[in-house]
């Protein structure tokens, strides 16, 4: 379904079946009413109540961190993870932020703004003042859904995103990641055509690439020193369309953020996949070790086995 269909509301999501999604959205929105310092508290509280139920994926994001950190030991380990889950837990702060902020109505732009910082401004007008659309490069961090916002007061952001199978949250995740006026529909991730189009016309696209890609023509490049099943779409993207490479990172610093734009990569693409997928890598990696609490360290990148992720566990 495409995202102008997804937007709209259906009848059908009334449903019982769905009562407890809308069960969770008006937690959500009531969150989205108190104040800022205690929405960070309750969010910060959720993550260490999640860190004791979702086992499964404490066991990976404890794996993924040893892989990537072995030289911390286990109560470094144990701390960087539960400090993660509680990163995680506001992120549902944040995403009731971006929902029902009063940037949605146009008011109090300045006051939301002053929690906003940005940094090498300079670099996305370079994309700008060359005609040319960009692809700005965003790592999976927990702030994902502050990371749109932040980059929509300063560009015209068309965000890619994965459709999700259920179709209530998928509506739900599409509104809440459109932004600006007019709104800017979020762009299916295998739209090519609609990816290519909009960076030929000079538009820019928020794209996160760095999570696990297992189909077909997948590239087995290093992540931390682990070989990591990827893909090769942001130099295909930018061979096809000749836009600009912008990596964007952004960092929660207390209730503040802050969004950094790098500098336009040069000789991107090289006409070497991998190299330039091993490039990406390394930029990521530096980012994350700055900055290790706020990587999205739940998701399995390397694609271990149970097997793995229990002996990572396990060994010490």
């Amino acid at each position: 379904m495409k995202a102008s269909e997804a937007m709209k509301f259906r009848p059908q999501y009334l449903a019982p079946k769905y009562w407890g999604i809308w069960l969770g959205v008006g937690l959500l929105k009531i969150l989205s009413l108190l104040p800022r310092a205690l929405q960070f508290k309750l969010g910060a509280a959720v993550g260490r109540l999640l860190y004791h139920m979702a086992k499964q994926r404490r066991k990976i994001a404890i794996a993924n961190i040893r892989r990537a950190f072995p030289a911390l030991d286990r109560q470094q380990r144990n701390t960087l993870v539960k400090q993660n889950f509680e990163s995680m837990g506001i992120a549902f702060v944040e995403m009731a932020m971006t929902w029902w902020g009063d940037h949605r109505k146009h008011i109090n732009q300045p006051k939301i703004k002053s929690c906003f910082h940005y940094k090498g401004l300079a670099h996305l007008d370079q994309a700008k003042q060359a005609g040319k659309g960009a692809l700005l490069l965003t790592p999976h961090f927990t702030h994902v859904d502050m990371t749109g916002l932040l980059a929509s007061f300063v560009t015209d952001l068309h965000p890619v995103y994965k459709p999700n199978k259920n179709p209530l949250i998928d509506h739900l995740i599409i509104k809440g990641r459109t932004h600006g006026q007019p709104p800017k529909l979020p762009i299916d991730y295998k739209d090519t055509r609609r990816l290519v189009k909009t960076l030929r016309e000079g538009k820019n696209i928020g794209y996160l690439p760095d999570q696990r890609y297992r189909g077909k023509g997948h590239l087995n490049v290093p992540f931390f020193g682990f070989e990591a099943k990827s893909h090769s779409a942001t130099s295909k993207l930018a061979k096809m369309t000749g836009c600009m490479v912008i990596p964007s990172l952004v960092r929660r610093k207390g209730m503040q953020y802050e969004l950094e734009f790098l500098p336009v990569l040069d000789n991107f693409p090289s006409g070497d996949d991998f190299a330039d997928t091993l490039r990406l890598h390394q930029l990521y990696e530096q980012e994350i070790r700055h900055n290790p609490t706020q990587y999205l360290w739940v998701h399995n990148r390397w694609d271990l086995t149970k097997q793995e992720i229990d002996t990572l566990n396990q060994e010490d």
